[in-house]
Order: structure tokens, then sequence, then C-alpha cells
């Protein structure tokens, strides 16, 4: 029998500056790619802790108000919400140019807005292309949190606030 080994899916995650992006409906793998190559988009997937990252799609706000037509109990979906959570390891010298100096300086502060971006299925590093499917949301920074633990390598944590847009699974144009 031969030996299988599970591994974590291809994901690539990244953050865009809010001027990275000029139509979130409309998202084209050059218009990333640009963004990667000027460095209004970071690429942050090796920074991050898998464990303490999350890029998720919750349930909808609903509106459970009746007309007199409805039965008992209906409701409505409104808005859709995210939860993204971005947990970067922490570099020994904030100097270093490396992927976790990136992350900090990305997340460290509050209220900042960007586009959260998640890619699944393809390795970490490659060029964006025309078929792929990502997932964009807008959001802005929270307080960072740093993260301990006895043994662990200090982290830094951003609740990456949800602002209302978003684009889910999206296939890129070219």
């Amino acid at each position: 029998m031969a030996r299988e080994i599970l591994y974590a899916p291809a994901a690539s995650w990244y953050l865009a500056g809010p001027n990275a992006i000029e139509d979130l409906e409309n998202l084209s793998a050059a218009e990333l790619n640009a963004g990667l190559a000027d460095g209004t988009i970071v690429d942050l997937t090796c920074a991050l802790n898998q464990e303490g990252s999350q890029f998720d799609l919750d349930d909808s706000d609903t509106d459970d108000s009746l007309s007199f037509c409805q039965v008992a109990g209906a409701e409505e979906p409104t808005f859709y919400n995210a939860t993204i959570v971005y947990e970067a390891f922490r570099s020994r010298d904030e100097l270093d140019d490396n992927s976790a100096t990136t992350a900090f300086e990305w997340l460290a502060w509050p209220d900042i807005r960007y586009y959260a971006i998640l890619r699944v299925g393809e390795e970490p590093g490659t060029a964006f292309a025309a078929g792929q499917e990502v997932k964009v949301a807008d959001v802005i920074t929270d307080l960072p949190v740093d993260v301990y633990g006895s043994g662990e390598n200090i982290r830094i944590s951003n609740s990456l606030l949800f602002q209302g847009s978003l684009a889910w699974n999206v296939t890129l144009g070219a």
C-alpha cells in the first residue's frame, strides 16, 4: 500500500490596497498581477499561520418583518457577512526583508482599508490567470493583537472588519 500524505489545500492569501482593484464585480488576472508587481497587492501566504487564519462566508443578515401575505416565520436574506482573520508570524528583526515583516507592516495598524483576497487551488507564488476563482472582501483592519504561547513563535492577529462588499468565488477574466 502506498503511503499517502495529507496536505492543506493550496491557497494564497493576499491584501490589496483600496486603489488596487478598480471594479470588484469585474476582476481580471491582469489587474491583480499588476497590483502584485507595483506593490499595491501583497502575498502574505507564507507569513500566515494556518491555525489562526480564517476566511469564511457567514450566514447573511435577515429581514424577518412580515407582510400580511407572508407565512409566519418567513425571512428574507439581506446582507452577506464574512469573517476574515489574518494571523501572521512575527520576524525577529523588524528590518528584515521577509514576508513576516511585510505582514506586520500591513496588519499592525487599525482603520486601514484593504481588499482581502483568497485564491484556493493554486500554489502560492504563482501568477493569477484567467479562469481561476478568488474570494475578495472589502475590509478595514481592527486593533491587532499579539499572540503568545509557551514554546511558540510570537504572532500578530488582526480580525479584519468586513465592510459589506464582496466578490465570492468569482472567476477571473483575462
